[in-house]
This record gives C-alpha cells, structure tokens and sequence, in this order.
C-alpha cells in the first residue's frame, strides 16, 4: 500500500495537466509514497496521449463516456490503493512540501476528515477557497452580487470567511474540492462524493456528511498551492443553471435544513 493516492480528472486539460504533473514530479513531490491515477473524461485535446507518453507510471483510466465530477473521482478511488485519497484538479501548481504538509497534519490527527490547503490566485494574492455552509439569505446575496469574491456584502464576506485567521490550522465548513486529503477508509464510510451532483456543490456535500459524521474540515494554511482558478461567466448561461440544480439538490436532500458548524462568525 502507498500512502497517498493522487486523484486528478481531466477533461481537455493538456495546458493544465502539463504544469500540474511538472510540479507533482518536480518542486512539490511528496517526501512518502504515492501513486497518480488520472481519470480522461473523453478529453480530444491530446491529454490522455500526453500522459501516457509522458509519465507511463501514472494511472490512466480513459472513459468511453463522459461523466460529472463526482463519479470520475469515485472511479479514480476505486482503483486506489494509498491510505489517504488527495483530490487533485488539474489546475492546480504544487509548491514545495504542500502536499507533505497536508499528509503530516492528518496523521497527526487522525480524527479530523478532510484538510486543505491554502489556494492561491497566479499572482500569489489569497483564493477564497474556504467557506460557511450557505443558507437563503447568503445565497441570495451570492446571487445579486453575482459571485464576486471581491464584494464587500456583509453576507458574502461571512460565506467566504474572510476573516478567517491563516497563520494556524482552523476548522472550516467546506472548502473548494480543488485539492483536499482525506484518509481512504472515511471516503469509503462516506461513499465517496454523492454522484447525484453532475457538477458542483458535491465538494460543499462530501464536507457536509464528513461533519455530520463526526470528523472536522481543517484548513492549513501553511500548505500552499496555486490554483489557475476559471470562473465561469457572470452571466446566466448552462453553467448556471447546472450549478442552481446542484444546490438544489443539497439543500433537498437534507430537507433544507442546513447548519454551519462554524457557528455566528459575522
């Protein structure tokens, strides 16, 4: 058994994957075993020739369909075998000893769930990438300032935790699934990410159930990562409609009955 299984799907990603595994080879490889499994989700940009040319050690799984997010990840985890599962997107440029550090705290506290790093923007400024559990009046104010991170809603800055402190490790409600370590065995206990979400929010569910069933969301801010985040469009489009569906379907599925555990942080 390895002790980390690297979990990254791709979808037409070759700009992406190159620097990803560029950094996960080189500056931010891990100091303990790993094991790299990359699910092509029916990329047509030469991503999955890419990789198996390139770096033939890696595990690569090639769909014949294209599926959401969260089904490609439980594909990727069934055919791990490391003790802890990092999700992984292809966006994201590993520093030095980020994923060390997240793989340090976990084992040091075994009973937290899920740890995540601090993402960064390119230009080194702080990505939002943790935040409160939403309800109405935050999701309404989401929407009328049309998810600008930068705004300065009251409502907005308690969903995105701005004030949260990022010189020690802190509890969070959930954080961005772009990159987050959770030990195989709880991704087991909790079935992996719920694959009635196509696309979205399955990040925000899987950290809902892993608070619910006793294990913490941390963020530590010590490991460090730069995510190449792409926002979608401001504008109504697909996309939005997708990701109102998604919310939906969180907030219904726990009869809209939804908590921070973070409490009153406004």
């Amino acid at each position: 058994m390895v002790e980390i299984s690297i979990i990254t799907v791709v979808m037409n990603h070759l700009a992406f994957i190159r620097n990803m595994l560029h950094s996960l080879y080189g500056e931010g490889k891990p100091s303990v075993t790993f094991e790299t499994i990359i699910v092509d989700n029916c990329s047509t940009d030469g991503s999955f020739e890419f990789v198996r040319d390139h770096y033939p050690e890696i595990k690569l799984i090639r769909n014949t369909q294209p599926f959401g997010f969260a089904k490609n990840n439980n594909i990727g985890a069934a055919q791990a075998s490391g003790k802890y599962i990092l999700i992984l997107n292809p966006d994201i440029i590993l520093s030095a000893g980020a994923i060390d550090r997240l793989h340090q705290y976990l084992t040091a506290h075994p009973q937290t769930g899920i740890v995540a790093p601090r993402l960064e923007n390119p230009d080194g400024s702080l990505q939002f990438s943790v935040r409160r559990f939403p309800n109405l009046k935050i999701l309404l104010n989401r929407f009328f300032t049309r998810g600008d991170d930068s705004s300065n809603n009251r409502q907005v800055e308690s969903y995105l935790m701005k004030n949260l402190p990022h010189d020690h490790p802190t509890a969070i409600d959930w954080c961005m699934g772009a990159s987050f370590l959770i030990s195989s065995k709880l991704y087991q206990q909790l079935s992996g990410f719920d694959e009635g979400f196509f696309l979205y929010v399955e990040d925000m569910d899987i950290c809902y159930r892993c608070w619910q069933s006793g294990h913490p969301v941390i963020y530590l801010p010590s490991s460090v990562m730069t995510h190449v985040h792409q926002r979608s469009s401001k504008h109504f489009n697909k996309k939005t409609c997708i990701h109102l569906k998604s919310y939906w379907y969180f907030f219904s599925k726990n009869r809209f009955q939804i908590r921070s555990f973070m409490g009153n942080m406004e």
